[in-house]
């Protein structure tokens, strides 16, 4: 299985790609022609979709890091607890 971080940071570059790509004189310096369907305006709203798709992954696969409490035991005696962090 993938990394769900590192793909989220993937979908996150195509995203800023894509949004750059949708400035014309972008377009015109690296004469890129595009089908008349993919105006600047679409892929503007494609590229911030795709990278608010990126960011909500990001977030959903950092959330998981939660500290969980161990005992401390001194022979059968629990004398505390200790956090512990679960990745």
């Amino acid at each position: 299985m993938v990394n769900k971080k590192l793909l989220s940071y993937a979908i996150i570059l195509v995203g800023v790609i894509v949004i750059i790509l949708s400035f014309t004189q972008i377009q015109k310096a690296i004469k890129l022609t595009l089908p008349a369907f993919l105006t600047p305006n679409v892929l503007m709203i494609i590229g911030v979709i795709v990278l608010a798709v990126g960011s909500f992954i990001l977030v959903k696969a950092g959330s998981k890091d939660k500290l969980t409490d161990v005992p401390i035991y001194h022979g059968e005696k629990v004398v505390g607890y200790r956090r512990i962090n679960n990745n």
